[in-house]
């Protein structure tokens, strides 16, 4: 049975044609120690990669494949299952993601020998067989990337490569699709407006929120000379966390920040820490990041209070007492 508060965290070991990551499942009320649910070797993200449901019960991992580079499975913790969703000779999964409510799956196709990507699938992770909602990119080599699915699992937001990178959106079963703007990374929420979009520029990076009905996109706020490599809308109150860095990474270099919905009142919460990966807890009462460690252990950090939740083992063994 997961915790009632949880948080998947993924940890990469470079490995000669990629990464080997180890996925934990942490309690972050600290009454288990941390477990590892899965292991797998693939290809530096987006082409590897994990996602997981809402409710923490259903994953898909992006990983090598036995007749092909990179396969797409579905891993279900708890009951330690593990299934093949998709795996085709001569293609490769890229930027693989799963809806909310664990019953659909989103990824790009892209050729194993390069080119142009193939298209935007989806599917049911029930099984059969995905379709294609999204045309392939016909003017750049960059493939589309599918980003996150909404928050009732009915939409799909996506970048595709124009004169920038650009933020669409599609129906999960497919249809127009409505363009939101310039960007790279985005969180959903339920209500409107429903998105909250990063556009990074060398010269000021900016964020600004879209409302879906009216198709309005609302300037919240810009950072000179940074990159803003993470948004998240707080699980169900008026603000929102986010990350500065001087490289498009989750690195932190240049802070985690807190701020209201309409862009008003920014405040930096890791002043003095050297941490990096917020994320809010599904009940919005902690925001749990990653501390610097070591080169065997990676601290969990409830970054309000400054508590350290556990440890991670980077290398192996067993955490919090027993890493390598």
């Amino acid at each position: 049975m997961l915790p009632e508060r949880f948080r998947y965290f993924a940890l990469d070991l470079p490995i000669a044609d990629g990464f080997r990551t180890r996925l934990w499942l942490v309690d972050l009320s600290a009454r288990r120690a941390p477990t590892a649910v899965a292991e797998w070797d693939a290809p530096a993200s987006p082409v590897g990669g994990y996602s997981i449901s809402a409710d923490g019960k259903t994953a898909i991992v992006s990983a090598a494949g036995t007749r092909s580079r990179v396969a797409l499975y579905l891993l279900r913790p708890q009951d330690a299952e593990v299934r093949v969703l998709f795996e085709e000779p001569g293609a490769i999964v890229v930027s693989s993601r799963i809806s909310p409510d664990g019953q659909r799956f989103a990824f790009t196709k892209y050729p194993a020998d390069g080119g142009s990507d193939l298209g935007m699938w989806t599917g049911a992770t029930s099984g059969g067989a995905p379709r294609r909602i999204v045309d392939g990119s016909t003017s750049s080599s960059v493939p589309i990337m599918a980003l996150s699915w909404s928050a009732d699992s009915t939409w799909l937001a996506f970048t595709r490569e124009l004169e920038r990178t650009e933020i669409r959106l599609v129906s999960g079963d497919g249809g127009p699709e409505i363009a939101v703007g310039p960007g790279n990374k985005m969180s959903w929420r339920a209500k409107a407006p429903e998105l909250l979009v990063a556009d990074p520029d060398t010269r000021a990076s900016r964020a600004y929120s879209f409302d879906l009905a009216t198709r309005k996109a609302v300037d919240l706020f810009t950072v000179d000379k940074l990159f803003i490599p993470l948004v998240q809308w707080h699980p169900s109150l008026e603000r929102f966390v986010y990350v500065e860095a001087e490289s498009a990474s989750r690195e932190a270099s240049g802070g985690i920040w807190i701020r209201n919905a309409d862009g008003t009142g920014g405040t930096r919460l890791d002043t003095g820490r050297s941490v990096s990966a917020p994320q809010w807890s599904s009940d919005g009462t902690m925001l749990t990041v990653l501390g610097g460690g070591d080169d065997a252990v990676v601290p969990v950090v409830e970054l309000f209070s400054g508590r350290r939740i556990t440890v991670l083992c980077r290398r192996g063994g067993t955490p919090p007492g027993d890493c390598v």
